[in-house]
């Protein structure tokens, strides 16, 4: 079936975390009209994450999917937000990964010969890091979004504007609108969401004053260095199918026996955070039209990744919806959605 592009008088986006907020600032640089509605609820992922685009994952330190183009993209419209804005959310990282067995460092190397890698895996060394007597490398090429202060911006600005109104309760439109409405509801709303899996992570913002290292640490955890300093984040286990959407003394215990592997000195827990992530089996958003609707669509499931994520499918999205563009289909939202 060929797909008619739309041209709405105004799209209504449901979700005011990093996915609603994305879309909302793609819309207003795009010259659509559009309105988002918000409810803030326990869990609020957005709100608890560390905003880590890492390039590199895995033991293998393979390319996260489509990552050559999620990069760019993100660089583009988070600076371009900072200009909107009038403040700075968005900063480059290197993230150190310990190579702890010689696959690791096998792996390592190979990387490093790689032309394809060369944006992403250097021979960088540090003092602070040799002196902890434990084979290194430091992943070049990421980015961090201070994603809480950004979404507080961002409503801020879309508030003054009237283009954002928050609701007591979750809205959910039950019927085909009489525009186009786009649901970024994250892992709350199982109504819509079906397929989506949650899943909580728990992290702890942390005072080290003894911590001297300013790249990333990624171990059992990440220990993410943040603006104040002395402030860390570090992060996080995952919870499938989490009972509740609260913090447990139990996630605190175990990101407190990470972090002493890593750090043995004296640290203050500033605060405990928990999030839950809307994230899919295969790893991959779901994006597109709802099925069985003529003009209700979904931008969800980006888990742990939506930093890099949103900015691009966003655009995606509503080039889509508005121009007739293809969307692939391993984000087809009907490939979980009856």
């Amino acid at each position: 079936m060929n797909y008619v592009p739309q041209a709405p008088d105004e799209m209504l986006i449901v979700g005011h975390g990093l996915a609603g907020c994305t879309l909302a600032m793609t819309c207003y640089r795009m010259g659509l009209p559009f309105k988002m509605v918000g409810s803030s609820m326990p869990g609020e992922a957005s709100m608890a994450s560390s905003g880590l685009i890492a390039p590199i994952t895995g033991r293998r330190y393979v390319k996260a999917w489509r990552i050559d183009e999620f990069v760019p993209k993100a660089l583009d419209f988070y600076s371009w937000t900072e200009d909107l804005l009038g403040g700075k959310y968005f900063f480059p990282v290197e993230i150190v990964r310990y190579l702890s067995n010689p696959e690791f460092r096998n792996a390592w190397n190979k990387r490093l010969e790689d032309p394809e890698y060369q944006a992403y895996i250097s021979d960088k060394t540090t003092p602070q890091l040799d002196q902890r007597d434990r084979p290194y490398g430091i992943l070049t090429g990421g980015y961090r979004l201070d994603t809480p202060e950004w979404i507080i911006a961002v409503r801020s600005f879309l508030e003054e504007k009237g283009l954002l109104t928050i609701l007591d309760q979750l809205f959910v439109q039950k019927d085909d609108p009489k525009g186009i409405i786009i649901y970024a509801t994250g892992a709350v709303d199982k109504a819509i969401a079906k397929r989506i899996i949650p899943n909580k992570g728990e992290s702890l913002l942390v005072r080290m004053p003894g911590w001297s290292i300013r790249e990333i640490i990624k171990d059992d955890v990440f220990v993410i260095p943040l603006h104040e300093d002395g402030l860390y984040w570090v992060g996080s286990y995952y919870e499938p199918w989490p009972e509740h959407p609260e913090a447990t003394l139990e996630g605190r215990e175990r990101l407190v026996q990470s972090l002493t592997k890593i750090y043995p000195g004296k640290f203050e827990i500033v605060r405990q955070m928990v999030g839950v992530r809307p994230t899919v089996n295969d790893r991959r958003p779901l994006i597109g039209l709802l099925p069985g609707t003529l003009s209700q669509y979904i931008f969800n499931g980006m888990g742990t990744k939506g930093t890099s994520l949103a900015p691009f499918w966003a655009e995606q999205l509503l080039l889509h919806i508005t121009q007739g563009m293809t969307l692939p289909e391993d984000v087809h939202p009907d490939r979980y959605i009856p």
